[in-house]
C-alpha cells in the first residue's frame, strides 16, 4: 500500500531514513582525486533494496552541512523511485529557497510522480554570513507551503494522492502557541506527523502524546529513533539540537560505544511497537548504514 493509503488505515508505519549521496564542498576538491558518485548512489541502492521489505517508505533528509555537498533530495527520490519503486519521501525546506525555486521544485515533484513529500522550516544557518549559506524562508510558515502544495496538486494530473508529512516537536506538548502552529498545519493537508527524536523514557513520551491529542490535533504520528555512535556522538548533537540525552545514556554510551546505541535504539522501538493503541508508527535513521535498521526492526 501506498504511504497516503497507509496514514489512515491503522497500519503501523516503518519508515526507514537515509542519507542522499554526497561530495566534499567545491572548497575542498582540491585535495581529492576524482569523486565517483555514481558508485555511491549505486551503493545507496544497493542498501535499499535490502532493506525495503522493513520499510513502508524510505526518507532523505536535506542536510545542514557545509563541509559537503548533498544531492538533492527530490532529484534522488525520483532516481530511486525509478531504480527500485520503493515508496520514497524527499525533503522540502524553506530556509533554503525562494518562493518561485519552491513551486518549482513542488511542480517538478508531483510531475515525475513523487508521492509523498516532508515539508520542514529547517533551522537557520548560524555562522559567518560572508561563507555560509543565506537563510531565505521567503515563505516563513509551513503551513503556507502545504496549502500551496495541495492547490498545485489539484491542478496537476495525478494517479495517487500526496502523502504531506511535517515535523512535530513532542517536547512542546504543553506550548499551546507551538499547538496552534501544528494545528494550522494539519489543517492545511498534513497527513503524517514526524515527531523529534525520542530519548525520555516512554511514559513521559505517552504523556506528550496524550498533551497533543487533547489540544486536537488528531493525524498520526510516526516517532524517530537515531541510534547514537559513543558520548562524543551524542554530546555534539545535545549540543547542537538540544536532544534530551541523559547523563545515565552518556556514561553506558562511553563504555558500550555503537554497540549500546544500537541496542537502546532497538528497545525504544520494541517499547513503541508495544502501544499500537497510542503509537501509529516509527522513523530509523540509518546514520549512512541500512543495515542499522535491519538491526533495530528484527
Amino acid at each position: 500500500m501506498r504511504l497516503s493509503e497507509l496514514a489512515g488505515s491503522g497500519h503501523f508505519i516503518r519508515i526507514i531514513e537515509v542519507f542522499p549521496p554526497a561530495m566534499p564542498s567545491p572548497e575542498s576538491l582540491e585535495s581529492v582525486q576524482k569523486f565517483d558518485l555514481g558508485l555511491r548512489f549505486d551503493r545507496l541502492i544497493q542498501g535499499l533494496i535490502r532493506t525495503e521489505a522493513l520499510a513502508d517508505a524510505f526518507s532523505l533528509p536535506e542536510l545542514k552541512d557545509g563541509n559537503r555537498v548533498h544531492l538533492n533530495s527530490i532529484g534522488v527520490a525520483t532516481e530511486i523511485k525509478r531504480r527500485t519503486g520503493s515508496e520514497v519521501i524527499p525533503t522540502i525546506t524553506l530556509r533554503d529557497a525562494n518562493r518561485h525555486n519552491l513551486l518549482g521544485m513542488l511542480t517538478y515533484a508531483l510531475f515525475a510522480g513523487i508521492e509523498n513529500l516532508l515539508i520542514v522550516r529547517g533551522d537557520p544557518y548560524e555562522g559567518d554570513r560572508l561563507k555560509d549559506p543565506k537563510n531565505v524562508y521567503d515563505i516563513g510558515k509551513v503551513s503556507s507551503l502545504i496549502s500551496t502544495t495541495r492547490k498545485l496538486e489539484s491542478h496537476i494530473t495525478s494517479d495517487h494522492a500526496l502523502c504531506v508529512l511535517s515535523p512535530i516537536n513532542l517536547r512542546k506538548s504543553c506550548d499551546e502557541a507551538y499547538l496552534k502552529t501544528v494545528k494550522e498545519r494539519e489543517l492545511s493537508g498534513v497527513d503524517l506527523f514526524i515527531g523529534d527524536q525520542m530519548f525520555e523514557d516512554l511514559e513521559t513520551y505517552l504523556a506528550r502524546i496524550e498533551a497533543i491529542r487533547k489540544y486536537g490535533i488528531h493525524k498520526p504520528i510516526v516517532h524517530s529513533i537515531f541510534p547514537l555512535k559513543d558520548d562524543e556522538d551524542a554530546a555534539s548533537l545535545v549540543q547542537k539540537f538540544g536532544w534530551g540525552i541523559n547523563d545515565f545514556e552518556l556514561a553506558n554510551l562511553k563504555k558500550g560505544g555503537a554497540r549500546y546505541g544500537l541496542e537502546t535504539a532497538r528497545e525504544r522501538y520494541r517499547s513503541l511497537l508495544s502501544r499500537k493503541d497510542l503509537i501509529q508508527g516509527v522513523s530509523v535513521s540509518t546514520r549512512g548504514n541500512p543495515e542499522v535498521a535491519r538491526y533495530i526492526f528484527r
